[in-house]
């Protein structure tokens, strides 16, 4: 069930959350230019590209809620995906160029499915070519246009769960997989590495992202939905869904004047005791005014959004 939250403060500077239903065919900055239109607000940007074939939940970050970004990147996120085995990909995707695998077709899901088990877990992936990753001030995805291939040293992928939903089987068979994974783990890589651990190759054709931390693509909307809203405003969530998974405080008023303005403060003892570490701090009104580090008693905000 997806968690509800309360509207975003409708005064000020705008400071909010939206969950955008990315349509096949756009690309990630597609989607934050549009919104930029429709909000009439420069400050928008996306928590983590989905490849222009992939659809699903993106996350947007308007106005000061953009210092949050990072904090979504910490939560984990849920696909659906079909993976293609008996064939493969330059992209590891059908954007590429598709050649012929291994003959699938001695394939069934209580193999596939034994074989999936083995990358639940922290896994190495090498990111593909046709990625956002940086390699020497440039994103590999430009470098591969150019025709150029850099060598990429593995990286270390968190998959939380992955699921084998349906299978089809033939000479090219395919897998509806179910995933959970935290940041930087690629599916395009694990439909690749799924298809040579069983030894037929594989690749990504089908990519949706169902779910980002609190949010949940049944409550997301498209671009050409927000258009049509008389206020796309009653769209917008608050900026601590970006944070919801954090402990929270709540400060009197004196306490809010001096974190707005930048300030540690000591808050008083509570019965059971104040989180410790990273927490985001509420004025009594329920806004969110800053994220920060409580140690003891000492609240020293890092990211204030109110002012």
């Amino acid at each position: 069930m997806a968690a509800t939250f309360p509207a975003p403060p409708r005064r000020g500077v705008l400071s909010a959350v939206l969950a955008l239903n990315k349509q096949p065919g756009q690309t990630s900055f597609d989607c934050v230019r549009e919104v930029r239109r429709i909000y009439g607000e420069r400050r928008v940007g996306h928590a983590g590209t989905l490849d222009p074939m992939a659809q699903g939940l993106l996350p947007l970050c308007l106005g000061g809620a953009t210092r949050l970004i990072d904090h979504f990147h910490q939560q984990t996120k849920r696909y659906r995906c079909t993976v293609r085995l008996g064939e493969r990909s330059d992209t590891l995707d059908t954007e590429g160029v598709v050649t012929a695998g291994g003959d699938a077709a001695g394939l069934d899901a209580a193999r596939v499915a034994d074989a999936l088990r083995g990358f639940v877990g922290e896994i190495s992936q090498v990111p593909p070519m046709h990625s956002a990753v940086r390699h020497g001030g440039e994103h590999l995805y430009e470098l591969a246009r150019r025709g150029e291939e850099v060598e990429r040293q593995p990286r270390i992928a968190l998959i939380v769960s992955a699921e084998l939903v349906s299978f089809r089987p033939g000479r090219v068979a395919e897998a509806d997989l179910d995933v959970e994974c935290g940041k930087g783990a690629f599916m395009r890589v694990l439909a690749s590495d799924l298809g040579d651990t069983l030894g037929a190759g594989g690749l990504l054709s089908w990519l949706e992202r169902t779910r980002y931390g609190p949010l949940d693509l049944a409550e997301a909307h498209t671009v050409e939905e927000l258009r049509e809203l008389a206020d796309p405003t009653t769209a917008l969530l608050p900026p601590e869904v970006a944070v919801s998974f954090l402990p929270a405080v709540f400060l009197g008023p004196p306490a809010v004047t001096l974190v707005r303005n930048g300030q540690a403060v000591f808050l008083p003892r509570v019965e059971g005791g104040l989180p410790q570490g990273e927490i985001r701090a509420h004025a009594a009104t329920g806004e969110l005014i800053a994220v920060g580090e409580l140690t003891g008693f000492r609240f020293r905000p890092t990211k204030v959004l109110s002012s």
